[in-house]
């Protein structure tokens, strides 16, 4: 048994508050961590993801009838830290039935590469966890259909394996039996080992896939129809819905690019229900997307209305989110709580982290958070979030307080882009109301120019 508290375990002690606070391990709708935003975000609601998934948003029921020929490409977008994946766990979770989808989750940093990625990895990457899912759930797959592709990936294989030299390539035959479920994931999986494993063998398996595109489109495609006639066959789901996540988490912002926008074109072939999240940089690139898919901005929960107003109902969620995760007598008072709430702006993660940094300069030997605390901590947040601020971004953090006071909205500009990737500044509604980021507001820097 671990000495360490588990990151899932309510905080009763300060010494367990760190693990609490983690916001590196998304929490789904069943858990104890979970709460529900949906109702504060703004003119977010979960209903506007529905509607684009030609779900009905009362009954959650999917009309395959009238989608016969319409498969849904989604694109999720919203700043980091705002509760993409814990949001699409929930809804997900709704949706994963016999009369809407089968839903299946690929988390791109827990399958590949996240330092060397392309599209052609995510898109075998979702051919495994698909089949790990139907073997997970005992479906069995009719032998013509999963023949057919495993037959086409044994083929490529045997052109990849003369492609690679040096010793230790493939060594995979294509088997004279006919293949199995497992035999299949485990092609996927073998594959997918070198994509991540060995970047010569990568590069040489991604070419032979992009050069027989056209033909693993249909192969795939048709696969995926035959799964879904197999799972309207047993009463599981209407239809496979993918969620790929965790795309923002890549490495560069180059990467993500070419994942998602250079490949727009091979994305939108696969013929299958998909909702990917969108880092919040490709947003200004979203027109491209727009063209043959749905982007749907999901922002951050406002807690101050453009007045500053504070939106009380907001706060209240806040005060069960930290209550889920840390027992309120660890806090000196109710107002330490609400303080560290409304210097999260809104955003969880931040507000996880304002809550890390006000621990680390508490006494163990009290047992307590102070007032004294939270201060101490964000200061050296704040600190640290403006190191990097420029001149001119401090001109621009002036105009945005100036145009909330009046109330008039500013218009999109490639530097507001830059300081929304930074959380500098956050984002509210649909994205058209920003703020200044609470803990940049209360920074020595923020105060002498602003």
């Amino acid at each position: 048994m671990s000495s360490h508290p588990s990151p899932y375990k309510k905080a009763n002690t300060l010494v367990e508050v760190d693990n609490a606070v983690r916001f590196d391990v998304p929490v789904t709708a069943e858990h104890p961590f979970y709460t529900d935003f949906s109702d504060v975000r703004g003119d977010f609601e979960d209903r506007m993801i529905y509607k684009t998934l030609n779900v009905h948003s009362r009954t959650l029921v999917y009309n395959r009838e009238a989608n016969r020929a319409n498969r849904a490409l989604l694109f999720l977008a919203g700043m980091r830290g705002s509760g993409k994946t814990s949001e699409l766990a929930k809804i997900t979770g709704k949706l994963h039935n016999k009369d809407c989808f089968f839903c299946v989750t690929c988390n791109l940093d827990e399958g590949l590469d996240l330092n060397d990625m392309e599209y052609m990895d995510v898109l075998i990457f979702q051919i495994e966890r698909l089949l790990e899912e139907l073997d997970h759930n005992r479906i069995e797959m009719d032998r013509e259909v999963l023949d057919s592709l495993f037959i086409w990936f044994s083929e490529r294989v045997k052109e990849i394996n003369k492609s690679i030299i040096r010793e230790g390539g493939f060594e995979l035959e294509a088997e004279a039996k006919t293949p199995g479920l497992l035999t299949f994931l485990g092609l996927t999986a073998k594959i997918k080992s070198n994509i991540t494993g060995n970047k010569e063998n990568a590069e040489k398996i991604r070419t032979t896939f992009r050069s027989n595109f056209t033909d693993f489109t249909l192969k795939i495609n048709e696969f995926i129809e035959g799964v879904n006639i197999e799972l309207r066959k047993r009463e599981i789901a209407q239809e496979i819905l993918f969620v790929i996540d965790g795309l923002e988490k890549t490495a560069t912002s180059d990467i993500r690019k070419k994942i998602v926008i250079d490949e727009a074109d091979r994305i939108r072939q696969i013929k299958a229900n998909t909702i990917f999240t969108l880092p919040i940089e490709l947003m200004p690139l979203a027109q491209k997307l727009m063209q043959f898919s749905t982007v749907v901005s999901f922002p951050f929960v406002k807690i101050r209305e453009r007045d500053g107003t504070i939106v009380e109902e907001a706060v209240s969620r806040f005060e069960e989110f930290v209550s889920r995760r840390i027992n309120l007598d660890l806090f000196d008072s109710r107002e330490t709580v609400r303080e560290a709430i409304l210097l999260g702006g809104g955003s969880p993660r931040e507000l996880l982290r304002i809550l890390e940094f006000a621990n680390m300069y508490a006494n163990e030997d009290e047992n307590k958070i102070f007032r004294r605390d939270l201060d101490k901590g964000v200061q050296k947040l704040a600190a640290q979030t403006t190191r990097y601020i420029s001149a001119r971004d401090l001109e621009l953090l002036k105009q945005l307080k100036e145009a909330n006071e009046k109330g008039i909205r500013i218009p999109f500009d490639g530097d507001w882009q830059d300081l929304l990737e930074k959380l500098i500044v956050l984002e509210y509604n649909d994205g058209t109301y920003k703020r200044v980021n609470p803990i940049v507001e209360i920074s020595p820097l923020y105060q002498q120019y602003v």
